[in-house]
């Protein structure tokens, strides 16, 4: 049952499993699968059951593995976006140990795996289109522990590799036992640092891809319809208490938006962060917690500390991209000292284009 939450927006343990719901999972929380032998706990944040099959989000934390064992998706695209410790990812014929912030883009038919490194390692991924998420419930377990087991002394070929054939047959999901593994490369500034502008496999390392600043508030695109063939975006968005005057959401946090089309869901990194929607009263959010806006849902976001830092991910261009065409260029890791003057008519012209309407 989901607890009460004073703020506004029902405070979930688990993704409600109904279309056009807006709620909260509260930090660490979410469906939990254990996968036999992992040493890790698979989060379900939202699944296709709230957006219509348009994606689900989940989130991984785990302690040293081995990897994954490659394999690739017909039509599925995967995205890793690191939240904490360090993981390996393998497309194609790259590999990079993705730190904090550092992103990795896995599109249909590229080739691919991953490892989780340290005791204790974080992440965050997008699976387009959703229902794909079903493939978790198929080879895992229900999980209801603080974290994950460490200590799993079961066979694996008698518990987890008959459930792997079987999924291999009944999801999008192709083995490649034959490729050979490889070490993991460097970070390369010169292919790191930029989005390849077409569905390719890629990386982009924390904070050193473009950005954009548009008052005071920072949008840096992890990957946007371009990237995804038109099917979603994700980025990061930086701001301050003391910005909250100006920015996309001006007046102080007065001015709402609503995408007709698509759904959003915003993943508090630091800070805290007001989020209202429609005639709610304000939900404060924290680090670790997840709203989720269907589509026709009107929000706004407003920073009440120092800093904040939260990850956006939307089922077309959505908030990202409007940022990204609004804001000015902007190269610096960290804030700006003073906010760029917000230009309103440039918003409101973007309206109809974006498909959203401003209240």
């Amino acid at each position: 049952m989901p607890a009460s939450n004073t703020n506004g927006l029902d405070l979930q343990q688990q993704p409600p499993g109904t279309p056009n719901t807006p709620y909260v999972i509260s930090s660490q929380d979410g469906e939990i699968i254990y996968i036999p032998l992992s040493k890790s706990a698979t989060r379900l944040l939202v699944t296709g059951k709230e957006t219509e099959n348009a994606f689900a989000i989940v989130s991984s934390g785990g302690s040293q593995s081995d990897p994954i064992g490659f394999h690739y998706h017909r039509e599925t695209h995967d995205v890793f976006l690191c939240l904490a410790g360090q993981i390996n990812v393998w497309a194609g014929n790259q590999c990079r140990t993705l730190s904090a912030g550092d992103f990795a883009s896995v599109p249909p038919g590229t080739i691919h795996q991953y490892q989780i490194l340290g005791a204790h390692s974080e992440m965050a991924g997008l699976i387009v289109p959703g229902g794909w998420e079903e493939f978790f419930r198929f080879i895992g377990e229900p999980y209801g522990g603080p974290t994950w087991p460490l200590h799993d002394e079961r066979r694996f070929h008698e518990v987890l590799l008959p459930r792997l054939k079987q999924a291999a047959e009944k999801f999008d999901m192709v083995p490649c036992p034959q490729t050979q593994s490889f070490e993991p490369q460097a970070w390369d500034l010169n292919t790191d640092s930029k989005l390849p502008g077409k569905l390719a496999p890629y990386f982009v390392q924390n904070a050193m891809g473009p950005g954009y600043e548009f008052g005071g508030m920072v949008c840096r695109p992890l990957i946007t319809t371009a990237e995804s063939d038109g099917k979603f975006a994700i980025g990061s968005l930086e701001s301050s208490v003391q910005f909250q005057e100006q920015g996309i959401f001006g007046d102080g946090g007065a001015r709402a938006m609503c995408f007709e089309l698509v759904h959003h869901a915003f993943m508090v990194v630091h800070g805290t962060v007001l989020v209202k929607l429609e005639e709610r009263t304000p939900t404060k959010m924290t680090a670790g917690e997840v709203v989720y806006v269907p589509k026709g849902t009107a929000f706004r976001l407003q920073t009440t500390s120092r800093f904040s830092n939260i990850y956006v991910f939307a089922s077309g261009a959505g908030l990202v991209e409007v940022l990204c065409k609004l804001g000015t260029p902007f190269n610096l890791p960290v804030l700006p000292e003073t906010a760029s003057k917000v230009d309103v008519g440039g918003l409101e012209a973007l309206q109809s284009k974006y498909g959203f309407v401003l209240r």
